[in-house]
């Protein structure tokens, strides 16, 4: 990585290290397992990678998701830098319902279009608060396609996908959410203690860059 780059998060042994870095006039996030075990970069790494880089793909031209992605090698992507704060440091204000009907239409399109679930929805750094106050989802290493998925496992897994945004949004603002959406949240939290991947690679340490 070039001196120029700048760290924006430091993650645990089995995370990317994600840099800040100025190129073609543009800014870009890079993730990269370069810094970390050989062990790791070459086996963990490798595999997130490329997972990551196919969901970018595949989501290319969506609103609300990064945008420009391409691998740099085997052990590192990436995608255009968009200004913001993760959402856990973000002040919503009063149009704070807004931001959470725009996050959810995100991912629907997400679901929709591209054909993928996030799967890491309720870790609050996932998602951003744009300098002009729209949505962001982040992070896309955890993401499973659903093309090839029954009807009714596609279906559920969109569920627990969308109950990890309503869990954010009953915490800061449910009096906005509706009914209907407070008890699909109770509905799939009934069943997150049996989510095999919960907490699967650690938390990664943020550093906020505006």
């Amino acid at each position: 990585m070039s001196r120029g780059a700048t760290v924006l998060a430091e993650g645990r042994w089995a995370n990317a290290v994600l840099y800040l870095v100025e190129h073609g006039g543009h800014t870009w996030v890079v993730k990269d397992f370069k810094p970390r075990a050989f062990i790791v970069r070459h086996t963990i790494g490798r595999l997130l990678i490329s997972r990551e880089c196919r969901a970018l793909r595949r989501m290319r031209g969506l609103a609300g998701v990064p945008q420009g992605a391409f691998r740099l090698d085997a052990c590192a992507v990436a995608y255009r830098f968009a200004p913001g704060q993760m959402l856990n440091k973000a002040e919503l204000g009063p149009r704070i319902g807004e931001f959470f009907l725009a996050l959810e239409g995100v991912l629907k399109q997400v679901h929709a279009v591209a054909g993928i679930v996030h799967l890491d929805t309720r870790t609050s750094s996932n998602i951003l608060v744009t300098e002009q106050g729209a949505p962001m989802l982040i992070d896309f290493q955890s993401h499973a396609s659903t093309a090839w998925m029954p009807g009714p496992v596609r279906r559920w897994l969109e569920g627990f996908d969308m109950a990890g945004i309503y869990k954010h949004w009953a915490r800061l603002s449910p009096e906005t959410m509706g009914e209907w959406r407070q008890e699909q949240l109770k509905e799939m939290n009934r069943w997150r203690r049996f989510w095999i991947l919960r907490g699967y690679l650690g938390a990664r340490k943020p550093i906020s860059v505006k």
